[in-house]
Parts: C-alpha cells; sequence; structure tokens
C-alpha cells in the first residue's frame, strides 16, 4: 500500500469518526481493520502501514462470485473450492474472511395461520435415542384445539406411519379435514418436475376421508405449531430417562395427556375440552390394514432376508414372494395366498424360524431328521431350551422330547405352545404329559368296549318295520 493509500485510509477513518460519528468498533467493521489501529489514527499516535497480503486476497475475486451465485455457501464448501485453485492456507483464514458473506439475514415475517375446528392437523417424525438405538416418534397436533398425540415406534417406515394415523384417529374419535406434512417419503415421492404424492399413502386417505396439505419448501412457519410441540416434547425426555421403547411410550402418553388437560397459552382453554368441538370427520367402518408389502427372494436353506434378520419359509421351489410388513408381525404371501407367519423382530442379524416348514424337507431326508428336529425345537425359543435342558436332567431324552414339541406344533399354533411351555417351566413339571394336559389335547386310550351282564341281551333282534307307516304319524 502506498503513502497516498494510507493518507486516504486516514482520512476515511477521521470522516467516519467527525463526520458520521461512528464508533470505534463501528469504523473498523466498516474499514474491517482492528480497533486498535482504529483508535490510533484518531488519536493521532500512529501512522497507517500498509498490511501484509494475507493468502486469500488473491482469490477476493473468486469467492465473490461465488456468494453471489450461492448466498448460501458454507466457509468448508468455499475451502474445498480453492484447494484445485492452489490455495495453501488455512480454513481458518478462509472462515475469519467469508464471514462477512455469511451474515445471517433479518429473518423474514409472516402471516398467523388461522385454523377452523376439525380443519387441519399437523404430523411429524421426531426422533429420540435410547440405550437400544434410535426410535422414531409420530406426532400429530390438531391446529385449532392444539389436542396432541405422542407414540413412538422402532422404525419410521410406512407400517407404523399409517399404525400412527390410526391410533391418533381412534383416540380423538373422528378425522380431521387435511393433514399439513412436510417433505416425508411416506407422502410426497417427488417434488420436481412436478409434486407426486405416494400412491399407497393416497389410498389410506382415501379410506379415511381426508385431504393432504404438502408444506412448502423452507417455509417453517406453515408447521409450526407441532414443530415446537416436538421441541417441547424433547425438553421432557432430556429429563426423564428410559430404557425401553415401552417405558417411553408410558411417560410420553402421561405427559401429553396432562398437557392435554392444561390451559394453552393461545386458545386459554383445555385442548381436552377443545376436542369435543372438534368437527371431525366420522371414522369409517371399515378398518384400514397398516402393512407395507416388498417383494423378496427365498434362499437355498429356506429363509427370507428383512431387515438384516432372516425369516423361514416352507420349503418350496418358489423363489419370489411378497412379504407384507405390519408393526408386529410379517406374512409372506406367494401368488396371493399366504404360506407363512411370523413375530417380527426389530434386532439385527436374527434367525427366526419355524420347525414345521422344514417338514418336507425332514421326509426327504430321514436320517437327518431327529438330529434336525432336535436343533429346529432347541432354537425356536429360550423357553424350549429351558424345558428340554430340564427334561434331560429328568432322565428324559433330549432328542425323544424334542420330537414330541414337534409333534405337538402340528396340533396347536406355535404362540400356544410356546405359552404352556413357559408355564411348565414356571412349574417345574417339564414332561410332555403335562404340556398335553395344559394344552387341553386329547389323550389316546385303546379300545374298551362296555358288555352288558346278561350275555342274552347282544342276540336281542327285532323286526323291522315299512318307511310308508312313519308317513301316517304326520
Amino acid at each position: 500500500m502506498t503513502n497516498d493509500q494510507d493518507e486516504s485510509l486516514e482520512s476515511r477513518v477521521k470522516h467516519l469518526r467527525a463526520v458520521e460519528g461512528l464508533s470505534i468498533r463501528q469504523i473498523a467493521a466498516a474499514l474491517h481493520m482492528g480497533t486498535r489501529r482504529v483508535g490510533r489514527i484518531i488519536n493521532g499516535r500512529a501512522i497507517v502501514k500498509s498490511p501484509k497480503p494475507t493468502v486469500v486476497e488473491p482469490y477476493a475475486r473468486l469467492i465473490e462470485q461465488w456468494y453471489q451465485e450461492h448466498p448460501y455457501l458454507q466457509a468448508q464448501q468455499v475451502f474445498d473450492r480453492l484447494k484445485p485453485y492452489g490455495y495453501a492456507g488455512s480454513y481458518v483464514r478462509i472462515s475469519i474472511y467469508t464471514r462477512k458473506y455469511r451474515r445471517k439475514s433479518k429473518k423474514p415475517v409472516f402471516h398467523e395461520l388461522i385454523f377452523l375446528p376439525g380443519e387441519e392437523a399437523q404430523v411429524d417424525w421426531m426422533q429420540w435415542r435410547l440405550p437400544s438405538g434410535i426410535v422414531y416418534g409420530f406426532v400429530l397436533l390438531l391446529a385449532w384445539s392444539r389436542y396432541l398425540y405422542v407414540r413412538f415406534y422402532p422404525r419410521c417406515t410406512m407400517e407404523f406411519f399409517l399404525a400412527g394415523h390410526i391410533e391418533a384417529f381412534r383416540e380423538t374419535d373422528g378425522v380431521p379435514r387435511k393433514c399439513r406434512y412436510d417433505n416425508l417419503s411416506s407422502v410426497v415421492t417427488t417434488r420436481s418436475p412436478e409434486l407426486k404424492l405416494n400412491a399407497q399413502f393416497m389410498d389410506f386417505c382415501r379410506h379415511y376421508s381426508f385431504g393432504i396439505h404438502p408444506c412448502t419448501v423452507r417455509r417453517p412457519n406453515e408447521k409450526g405449531r407441532v414443530e415446537r410441540v416436538i421441541r417441547d416434547i424433547k425438553d421432557f425426555l432430556r429429563v426423564t430417562p428410559c430404557d425401553s421403547i415401552a417405558e417411553l411410550n408410558k411417560q410420553a402418553t402421561l405427559w401429553r395427556q396432562e398437557r392435554n388437560k392444561r390451559i394453552h397459552r393461545t386458545t386459554e382453554k383445555q385442548p381436552l375440552e377443545m376436542l369435543k368441538e372438534e368437527k371431525l370427520v366420522a371414522l369409517p367402518q371399515i378398518h384400514y390394514q397398516p402393512r407395507r408389502s416388498v417383494f423378496v427372494v427365498v434362499g437355498k436353506t429356506g429363509f427370507v432376508s428383512f431387515e438384516t434378520n432372516r425369516y423361514s419359509v416352507p420349503s418350496s421351489p418358489e423363489s419370489t414372494l411378497e412379504l407384507l410388513a405390519y408393526p408386529e408381525h410379517i406374512e409372506l404371501h406367494f401368488q396371493g395366498k399366504k404360506i407363512a407367519t411370523h413375530k417380527r423382530s426389530f434386532e439385527r442379524s436374527q434367525k427366526i424360524e419355524n420347525p414345521l416348514h422344514r417338514e418336507r424337507l425332514l421326509s426327504i431326508t430321514p436320517h437327518f431328521k431327529y438330529k434336525r428336529i432336535y436343533e429346529l425345537m432347541r432354537d425356536m425359543d429360550i423357553c424350549v431350551r429351558q424345558f428340554i435342558a430340564a427334561a434331560e436332567q429328568d432322565g428324559q431324552e433330549a432328542v425323544t422330547v424334542a420330537y414330541d414339541l414337534f409333534k405337538l406344533i402340528k396340533q396347536v399354533s406355535k404362540g400356544m405352545l410356546l405359552s404352556a411351555i413357559r408355564e411348565a417351566n414356571q412349574g417345574g413339571i417339564c414332561r410332555i404329559k403335562h404340556l398335553v394336559h395344559l394344552l387341553n389335547l386329547p389323550h389316546k386310550t385303546q379300545d374298551n368296549p362296555v358288555y352288558p351282564q346278561n350275555q342274552r341281551l347282544l342276540d336281542i333282534t327285532y323286526e323291522g318295520r315299512d318307511l310308508s307307516e312313519y308317513d301316517k304319524l304326520k
């Protein structure tokens, strides 16, 4: 910087001080100088020295052009863009230099949204971390009465999204005219070049007779009421530790029930009382099944993979099946016919197998039959393993016990058998006969005919009558 430039800078500092009346901090911010340097110029105690050129200055025009094209660029993005141009400085210098371009603009002002009774509900997901992993909270808020419904699920997929709606509609005993959502994949599939909605969710909306209102991109005010509620839920959960999703739902339910009874700061009424005045659409008579359909391939060992878990199917040559995922269980269908049902597992890398699915394979390989049945029954559930171990300690043969259990599961459902086994384990009576008694199954008995004391009664004969004689009795 030349002496003329030094004098020009000094005169600008004094002009801003004397004429404009700016403070030292304001002058330093306007001229990108240090406050000490500005103070020395004003007090006339120092000569303006030409500053050393920084490593960022050669790229100043380029950075300015980038921010004109993309006003929301972050400092890290600018730093990454400058590397191919030979920039050898640090990220901190870029962060300081681009601060003037990254100043937050003034917050926009929006009109207050006003709703009629039963007009709208705002819906969104929230995340919360438990010791076992992340869970997802379905949040529905009636816009007029501020009545709140919250429930946490292990997934945020379509079947849980639909189940959340169904439970909320059932609790409020009605359906709002429309529901407002952001860009959830369960609602909006694409926005460009035109808005496309999820086909399954549109079918759900037709069933319950309510409309869809997708929010405008980057307009948080459109769904501000449910966003505020989610913030309150998180504040409550931060001081209420929970170890499981069941405990989390219990605590969240107690909290929201109490909240629905408190007087709202805007309406000055209780949401629970205002819910009675909500003009909601009546619920349909036919129940909607919350489920998601995916196609799976059967492996060579007779398993299908779903969410990292493996589920058994009956031994068959079919290679592709339709899997219907419900919140609590899954069903496997082939050509519209259900061939298998399993309780859904939300853990990872688990093997869920029904021993009956291996019956056909066992008939083909009889030499492997009893050993394989033992493995199947032992791995079916922890209570079965305990039952077999207790029976073995009682002098029974483990393979025989497993085979008898396999025969029982062919007569009753898997759930009934497991329930009886758990009861037998609690009572300490680990015997097959006891299970048969608990399941109320008929015992096999030998023929034992009853003979009369007077054997001549067995020789009595009678003369048959003509059927026409019975017509006269009419």
